[in-house]
This record gives C-alpha cells, structure tokens and sequence, in this order.
C-alpha cells in the first residue's frame, strides 16, 4: 500500500523538518533525504502505475516543499562565522531528484515536463529575490537564482521545436555574454558561450530533421 508507505515517510519527514527547526542537524537531513527519495525511486521503478499517480504526486510535492525547506531552516541555524555554508547535497539533489521523479511520473510526457521546469525556475526565482536582502541566507541566494536560470532553460526545449529553442539559446547566451564582458566577470561569459554551442547544436538538429519530416509527408 503505497499510500500507507509514503504516509509514514511524511511522518518521519515532519518530524525531520521539526528537528531542522530547533538544530541543525546534517546527518539526520542526509539519511531523511536518501532513504526518502530511494524508497520512491525503488517503488517507482517496480511497482508505479498510471492509474497511481492521483495519490503519489501529492507525497511527491510533500517532500520536495520539506526537503526545500530543510536548507532554508539549516542555514538559519548556522552560528555567525559558518553563515557562508550550505547544504549542497540538498540544495542541489531535492530539485534535480525531485524533478526526474516527476518525469517518471509523466512518463516522460514533454508539455507537462515543461511546465513543471518552469514552475520549478519561479520558485527559485521567487526565493533568489527574497533571500537577496537576508543576510543569513546571502550564500543560498546565487544558488537559487542559477537553479531558476537552469530550470527555465530546461523547459524551452521541452515546450518548443528545435529551431525555436535554437533562437532562443542564441539570445540567452549572447545576453550572458554581453553581461560576463559588461561586468568583467568570466562565468557569465563561459556559460553564454556554452548557450551558444547548444543554440546551434539544436539549430542543426532541427535542420537534420526537417528531410525526414519531408519524406514522411
């Protein structure tokens, strides 16, 4: 019964959350995020169906809002001087776990994908613009603001045609590199140029398909 399963999994997770409340405590977010996530994928890979996923994309959600929060309540906790410390195994692998779980759940389904990639670049767009004035959370809030930028990049190729995502790449990585130059700074400029490989990379992809489409019709 997967919904007893996961039912108690909230449980622990709650109370995991709770604990992240009054103390920071890495291990014990560690051991709810993987045996949490590992279950899911287990029961996903062996026993999920179509029909399920009414009652498994609530405790879906469930888990990522707590294991979005968790880093939140961790870096509240840090005493002044280890302030400039995350947790990058959560701050990191909730989104990315949280988001190929969901593709499964879709079955790979790439309009829904899309969106849930963009629901995923607000949401970090919207922390990113939050934590900007919030001293204790400064280190989070270029963490953020690059998921945004990474989800929404994401979803232009699941929403869009090849040529499409091509042009918008090419814009995206032009405006990274005009703003790397303007500020001096090298990242933005290697990421712009890497926007730029991929823009022609889906250019030509979309060019090689066009013959075969043609011949199909």
């Amino acid at each position: 019964n997967h919904v007893a399963l996961f039912s108690y999994y909230a449980v622990l997770n709650l109370a995991i959350a709770g604990v992240a409340w009054w103390k920071s405590w890495r291990l014990l977010n560690l051991l709810g995020f993987v045996f949490t996530f590992g279950i899911g994928a287990a029961w996903g890979a062996f026993d999920y169906r179509p029909e399920k996923y009414a009652t498994t994309e609530p405790f879906l959600l469930l888990f990522f809002a707590i294991y979005l929060a968790i880093p939140l309540l961790h870096a509240r906790r840090q005493p002044e001087g280890r302030r400039g410390l995350v947790e990058g195994c959560l701050v990191f692998g909730t989104p990315l776990v949280a988001f190929s779980l969901q593709a499964g759940l879709l079955a790979g389904e790439r309009l829904p994908l899309a969106f849930n990639a963009m629901g995923l670049a607000a949401i970090y767009a919207l922390l990113a613009a939050w934590l900007r004035r919030r001293e204790d959370y400064r280190a989070l809030t270029p963490i953020y603001a690059l998921l945004a930028v990474g989800f929404a990049t994401l979803a232009v190729p699941l929403a869009l045609s090849a040529r499409a995502t091509a042009s918008i790449f090419a814009i995206e990585g032009a405006a990274l590199v005009w703003l790397g130059l303007r500020q001096q700074r090298r990242w933005p400029q290697l990421g712009g140029t890497l926007m730029q490989l991929l823009a022609a990379y889906a250019f030509f992809a979309g060019s090689a398909m066009q013959p075969d489409v043609a011949i199909a019709n």
